[in-house]
């Protein structure tokens, strides 16, 4: 059956109003998947069509599985994209469901047909699709019309879906500002190696959440700070933890630093509260390079290019990261004579097959030599990328072909 054919419950509304006189009550389970709707707004409504009937499939797929072959699957309207799963009665007839019964349910959708369902999105949708997973309960009413106690059911699902998110963003806040509070950042340092013979030029700190924690990847941690207007607030944690740690790193060794644009205005790491702070790290400003994304760089390009020479007087470096990854700033970048530019992943990986990559590549190279500036490849992951960078002129890289991020006490 196309995905089209699948019925609106207005369509099914006397098989269901005889289950509520019969049962006095049906379960419901609501899959809200209207984020797939952005499809639609950015691919045309074939592209949706088709992502429909991929979801279809994994209905099909999963029911009498992971689903009882007598629930019902419904959508609210023609087209829609909110699931209905009306539920088989349980087994002894005269046992309605419970509070238990609902959260064993949505576990096991959540567990089971929401992540395919999120994978029929792709290529569409490179940012998974948040689908919400609600219960309800259609009491029967003699004196209200069947589909009005549906469509109450219905609305009480957006409300409490609606509750859900929040709820979660407001978890996720304060998670994020205890972790902040209680400094419990984990600092990992990854090599930096001349590409020749491995040579350490220096170590970049990478920062992460607790593990064990849906914080725990730069991704999610970062990812949840910028949400929540935390970011300046964990770039100085992760920025002084990084500082504090750099002890067990070897002494010749340069210490890679990532910051946002703020931290040149922080009046904490600036004059005697920087000096102050260096000693106790014990870490000579010589050693220190501030990371900047290119594309942080190129939207606070004048306050960037005025405050940074303050810390190039102090004796720090700094280098341009993530050069290559969509923006076309290298001309803004050469004015600023950074001491490195590292090139993006995106372009270091497949650079031994793709040409563009190659191109790509070879005009940094050629831009670095211009200005001055070391080159260094970032997310190098097998030794034929390291091999063609290193053929094109670049002399140092990172990645895990080369070596995996590690703490102090690994």
């Amino acid at each position: 059956m196309p995905f089209e054919e699948l019925p609106t419950y207005y369509d099914r509304l006397p098989l269901l109003t005889a289950q509520l006189e019969e049962q006095g009550c049906i379960g419901l389970m609501v899959l809200d998947a209207s984020a797939f709707a952005a499809i639609e707004s950015e691919y045309g409504h074939s592209a949706l069509q088709e992502v429909r009937q991929r979801a279809f499939s994994v209905i099909k797929e999963h029911q009498g599985r992971d689903c009882r072959q007598g629930d019902l699957w419904m959508l609210d309207r023609p087209g829609g994209l909110r699931l209905l799963v009306f539920l088989e009665r349980k087994r002894r007839k005269n046992v309605t469901f419970s509070s238990a019964d609902f959260r064993a349910i949505r576990a096991r959708l959540l567990t089971s047909v929401v992540p395919n369902l999120v994978r029929g999105c792709f290529p569409y949708l490179k940012t998974a699709p948040r689908i919400d997973v609600v219960h309800g309960l259609a009491l029967n009413n003699p004196l209200v019309h069947p589909e009005t106690v549906i469509r109450r059911v219905l609305d009480e699902s957006r409300t409490i879906a609606q509750h859900l998110q929040l709820a979660e963003v407001l978890q996720e806040r304060e998670r994020l500002q205890e972790l902040i509070v209680h400094e419990r950042i984990v600092t990992a340092f990854q090599p930096i190696l001349l590409l020749k013979d491995h040579t350490v030029l220096g170590f970049e700190a990478l920062s992460r959440g607790a593990r064990g924690t849906n914080l725990e990847t730069a991704d999610e941690l970062f990812g949840a700070a910028e949400r929540h207007g935390l970011l300046v607030e964990l770039d100085r944690l992760c920025r002084m933890r990084a500082l504090l740690s750099a002890g067990r790193v070897p002494s010749n060794a340069r210490l890679f630093v990532n910051t946002l644009p703020a931290t040149i205005r922080d009046p904490h790491f600036r004059g005697k509260p920087l000096i102050d702070f260096l000693d106790r790290a014990q870490v000579s400003p010589d050693r220190i390079v501030l990371e900047i994304t290119e594309k942080l760089v190129i939207e606070n390009y004048a306050m960037f290019r005025e405050a940074m020479q303050y810390f190039v007087d102090l004796g720090m470096s700094f280098a341009v990261d993530d050069v290559g990854a969509g923006y076309s700033g290298l001309e803004l970048i050469a004015r600023l004579h950074p001491h490195f530019l590292k090139i993006d992943m995106s372009l270091v990986r497949d650079v031994h097959t793709s040409v563009v990559n190659r191109a790509m590549v070879k005009a940094i190279v050629t831009l670095s030599r211009a200005i001055g500036a070391t080159v260094i490849a970032e997310g190098i992951h097998i030794q034929e990328e390291a091999a063609a960078l290193e053929h094109l002129g670049v002399d140092f890289g990172q990645g895990f072909y080369l070596a995996r991020p590690e703490t102090p006490e690994e």
